[in-house]
């Protein structure tokens, strides 16, 4: 039986291991999560909010020993993951307080006809969920998806299986019913044999370009509906108004967000002819001086990645890079201090012929190119196969707002770092493909609207 092991990315000592489930234990949990879910839509949703909200207040209180599982599983600063907890216990509270105005039935009058539209709940969700953000992704998704009447089982990123169980406990501390949230360790060699189970109903993952078209494959071989969300190399876009020094300040901010390994980070930085030399000056200054430490020491700017793969897929990714032309302004060899540690490195006079370009790069490396006119910038935002969010950055706010429109992503942000709201839909286009998270969109994503006509 194969095992999961959870391993420090900054020590590399081995926190735990766990084997994996047989296939008859997970089709056990399956039937069980269906069982559950019977129940659980019928739960009225006053009940279903006070539940929520108490997992809310559970994972609040537990902030200090969650944090350091996020930093000794996956590399995360201590100090973001904090944060980023917070933002998480938030989310929570967002979606119980207004999913049943959300999801409430309307009514009205049609062609001589009476209609009433409801979300019903559609049973039980198969959900693979990414290592990077490893509380914030994965209950952003099971929240509303349980608060829609659904039941969940999760199979969550192999090298954060400490997680996964503190996930499981604080839905169990909360009290929730048995069975309505689901944790299973299982290899991903099972997946078929989970996705053709009768009972699952709809199947969620985020992860690799290649993780999503193997399970979108399966998923439409048993006519499961899906929702993905793959990679994504996201632009910032500069334009010639800007304030160059504020400028600097978000682009490193923007890359460098879990270091570097964020989906929705600014990857590709477009800027104008007349800035880039200053630009590559001062990001290339500003990304050297980061400081590389221990991930719980609030000093720490860049943490290590979460796995030795990454750093070894990195070099190769920065590699062929350099081979389509792309030069280095920074030290990019793998540190020697650990194999987990890779520097921030800058590629500068990327084109359209660069490796970089079209393709993620998930950790810390930024792909720097000029453009001489807004068309052109706009054409070279738009030109990337994997568009999730973007970053519109000018002092003309109306000009900015323009640009936006022009470009491809799921989210433009002006000014500002690109992120998710509990409150705004979080969408995707292009490989980076489809669906909705947080927000009404991502409420309603897992429902069945039903129209009954009278």
């Amino acid at each position: 039986m194969a095992k999961l092991q959870s391993i420090n990315p900054y020590t590399e000592e081995l926190n735990a291991e766990f084997e994996t489930l047989t296939l008859e234990e997970v089709h056990r949990k399956i039937e069980k999560a269906h069982q559950a879910y019977l129940t659980w839509k019928e739960t009225p949703s006053s009940k279903k909010k006070e539940l929520f909200l108490k997992l809310a207040d559970e994972l609040e209180n537990d902030i200090e020993e969650s944090s350091k599982l996020e930093t000794i599983e996956m590399g995360m600063l201590n100090h973001v993951s904090k944060a980023g907890l917070q933002k998480t216990a938030n989310l929570i509270r967002w979606f119980a307080n207004n999913f049943e105005e959300i999801l409430k039935e309307t009514y009205y009058e049609t062609e001589g006809l009476k209609v009433r539209e409801m979300y019903d709940p559609i049973g039980v969700i198969f959900w693979v969920a990414p290592w990077n953000f490893p509380f914030n992704q994965l209950l952003r998704a099971a929240v509303p998806n349980i608060l829609a009447g659904n039941t969940q089982v999760y199979k969550h990123s192999s090298n954060v299986p400490l997680v996964a169980i503190k996930i499981e406990e604080l839905f169990q501390k909360a009290g929730f019913p048995e069975w309505v949230y689901q944790n299973i360790f299982v290899s991903s060699s099972l997946s078929e044999d989970i996705i053709k189970h009768k009972y699952i109903a709809w199947v969620n993952l985020t992860g690799s370009e290649w993780a999503g078209s193997a399970v979108w494959a399966l998923a439409g071989k048993y006519l499961k509906p899906s929702v993905l969300e793959l990679w994504g190399n996201d632009a910032f876009l500069v334009l010639e108004n800007s304030d160059m020094n504020q400028v600097i300040e978000y682009a490193v901010n923007g890359r460098i967000r879990n270091g570097w390994q964020a989906c929705n980070s600014s990857k590709r930085f477009l800027i104008p002819e007349i800035f880039y030399s200053e630009f590559v000056e001062k990001y290339t200054k500003a990304m050297s001086e980061l400081l590389i430490w221990d991930p719980m020491d609030e000093k720490t700017q860049l943490q290590p990645l979460a796995s030795k793969k990454s750093v070894l897929d990195i070099e190769k990714q920065v590699e062929r890079a350099v081979a389509s032309w792309a030069k280095i302004t920074t030290w990019w060899k793998a540190l020697d201090r650990k194999w987990f540690f890779f520097p921030a490195t800058v590629l500068v006079d990327v084109t359209r012929e660069t490796s970089s370009f079209n393709e993620e790069i998930f950790g810390p490396v930024a792909s720097v190119m000029k453009y001489k006119n807004i068309e052109e910038a706009i054409e070279l935002a738009n030109g990337t196969d994997f568009w999730l969010s973007a970053v519109v950055f000018g002092n003309d706010q109306e000009e900015a707002i323009e640009v936006a429109k022009k470009l491809d992503g799921g989210m433009i942000f002006i000014n500002n770092i690109a992120g998710s709201r509990a409150s705004l839909p979080f969408g995707w286009v292009k490989k980076s493909w489809y669906g909705k998270e947080n927000g009404p969109d991502g409420l309603k994503a897992f429902t069945n609207k039903k129209v009954i006509v009278y």
